[in-house]
């Protein structure tokens, strides 16, 4: 029996997501001292360029969805990697704080190429049925490469130094990503003869009042604004933990190792909630997948507060990974409420609002923190937060079940 190629397409955008973003993403930890200390920058200096690097990138998003629609994602991905790859390169000459501002503009430019983004736009194109869980076993690739190459990275450092882990990362997106998309990448499945994956039985249509509606139009339903709010907030919901819970751990008492080690448990669940989330709306649908989501939301941050318990603790970290995994549900949102006529820049507006959530996400929680001594009002902040996530995706369900309601009257 023949393999469905947008099986394929899966496994290109695991490899994306994990050597173009994870591994990436794994040098952020273990390079901030060896970097700040050698080159006496102040960590919240240097750590702006990461700033600039999302807020840019973010604005750069829609662009690209247009770039896909017109000249196809494989020629996107394939420029943007190549770049992306001499800059990440570049990164280990830098040796004054304004050369990483600059390499940061630049590489805004080419950020979104092999992203979540592109990855979340192969996957709609190849899949109907199933698209739930293949898009969060294609993005878990992002996870897998940051657990494994934190400890990669960190023991580069200590031997070769922090000019060398950005050499040799720039050089393995080249060497990993660049093949797999030139072999892998095809971009749509009727260039190869085939339709998209309906599942053994055949898949229904979304029964669903907007499918198919242009970026213009969804604009003007209120569905698009209430999950552009819980998305930009489920952003900040990912992206706040992940800067600052290992030093809210070694607040409360925790030793720096251990603190370490929780850390690498909440990428591992990150990992294990892309897998998850995504099959779970696939078998119960979109109001309770949205309930779920948004629970996970409210509770982790209440169970943060009382991490001094152990039990707590690793309870937060295992409900850490769905609240995380919101680049997950974007895709499957879009697609449900607005359809594939002009899924890349609807996707991409969502990507775009996220990026600069989590870009703000991490300061956020420090400010709290700086202000009151303590994590504790962020950690409410957020709590609150998964309330207005669980009201707008709620919202959105029970809009859309009434216009359908009024459509058949």
């Amino acid at each position: 029996m023949k393999i469905f190629y947008g099986w394929f397409i899966v496994l290109a955008g695991f490899i994306i997501t994990f050597a173009g973003m994870g591994v990436v993403n794994s040098m952020s930890g273990p390079l901030l001292v060896p970097i700040t200390e050698e080159l006496a920058f102040s960590r919240g200096a240097f750590t702006f360029h990461r700033t600039i690097l999302f807020l840019l990138g973010a604005l750069f998003m829609p662009l690209y969805g247009r770039l896909f629609e017109r000249i196809g994602v494989k020629k996107v991905l394939l420029v943007s990697t190549v770049a992306a790859a001499i800059l990440i390169f570049t990164f280990g000459f830098a040796t004054e704080l304004w050369h990483f501002y600059v390499l940061a503009a630049i590489n805004s430019l080419v950020v979104s190429g092999p992203s979540f983004m592109s990855v979340g736009y192969m996957i709609s194109r190849w899949f109907d049925a199933k698209r739930g869980f293949v898009t969060g076993l294609a993005f878990a690739g992002f996870g897998v490469g940051t657990t494994i190459f934190i400890p990669v990275a960190t023991w580069l450092e200590s031997m070769m130094g922090w000019q060398a882990v950005y050499h040799i990362i720039g050089i393995i997106v080249f060497v990993v990503v660049f093949p797999t998309v030139l072999f892998l990448v095809k971009d749509k499945p009727e260039d190869m003869g085939l339709e998209p994956y309906q599942g053994k039985a055949g898949v229904d249509k979304p029964k669903n009042h907007l499918i198919n509606i242009s970026f213009k139009d969804a604009m003007k339903t209120p569905i698009f604004w209430m999950l552009l709010i819980g998305f930009f907030l489920l952003a900040i919901m990912q992206g706040a933990p992940n800067f600052n819970a290992q030093a809210y751990l070694t607040d409360i008492g925790y030793t720096p190792d251990f603190a370490a080690m929780v850390m690498v448990v909440l990428m591992l669940a990150h990992t294990l909630g892309s897998l998850t989330l995504g099959g779970f709306f696939d078998k119960f649908g979109m109001m309770a997948g949205g309930l779920f989501l948004g629970i996970a939301c409210i509770i982790f941050p209440m169970l943060a507060i009382f991490a001094e318990i152990p039990v707590f603790l690793w309870l937060f970290a295992l409900l850490y990974g769905p609240a995380s995994s919101g680049f997950v549900p974007v895709a499957l949102f879009v697609t449900f409420y607005f359809g594939g006529k002009d899924f890349a820049l609807i996707f991409s507006v969502f990507n775009m609002v996220m990026q600069m959530a989590m870009a703000i996400s991490g300061p956020v929680l420090a400010v709290i923190y700086d202000f009151s001594g303590s994590y504790f009002w962020g950690w409410i902040m957020l709590a609150g937060f998964g309330v207005v996530i669980t009201i707008c995706l709620s919202v959105a369900n029970f809009l859309n079940n009434k216009q359908l309601h009024c459509d058949k009257v």
